[in-house]
């Protein structure tokens, strides 16, 4: 039995047509932006960490805010990803010199995954060239708009932190 067959579903509430078409749009522009987004990552950044992709940057700007690193678990929970997914992206990261293993010091069952000093001039370069992209969309907007945009994104995440699943 899969956890999906385990857990019950949620009850689903009637979703009028218009609701379900401005979702439709809704995922067509965050495919977009993702898209757009990933493009942001230049090709010479790309080739410096040996061809990692957006997703394990991201994992590496995790990293960085905790200079001990953190549990594997953690980090899996942050990327939205299984623990087998997470180590396999923890495998590509070490390989390429940009993550390192070790053991908590408090319990050696738990493993720390932690950026290594060669990461972080990549992540530096990767939030620069990102938040470059993101000023260029937004650019699309005026300042009351973006902050409308934020808002209301905001407003989504705290509905979808597990906190909120409760």
């Amino acid at each position: 039995m899969t956890t999906a067959e385990s857990t019950p579903a949620a009850p689903r509430r009637r979703v009028s047509v218009r609701r379900q078409q401005l979702a439709e749009e809704f995922l067509a522009s965050m495919k977009a932006l993702k898209r757009r987004m990933e493009l942001a990552v230049p090709a010479d950044l790309s080739e410096e960490v040996g061809g990692v992709t957006t997703h394990q940057l991201e994992a590496l700007v995790w990293l960085m805010s905790s200079p001990g690193g953190i549990p594997m678990n953690d980090l899996a929970r942050a990327q939205g990803v299984g623990l087998s997914s997470c180590t396999a992206l923890a495998d590509r990261l070490v390989r390429h010199g940009l993550a390192e293993r070790s053991a908590d010091p408090t319990d050696r069952r738990v493993v720390r995954l932690a950026a290594t000093a060669r990461a972080q001039a990549s992540v530096e370069h990767f939030q620069k060239e990102r938040r470059a992209v993101l000023i260029e969309l937004l650019a699309a907007l005026d300042d009351d708009e973006v902050a409308t945009v934020n808002r209301l994104l905001g407003a989504m995440a705290r509905a979808a932190s597990p906190e909120a699943q409760r």
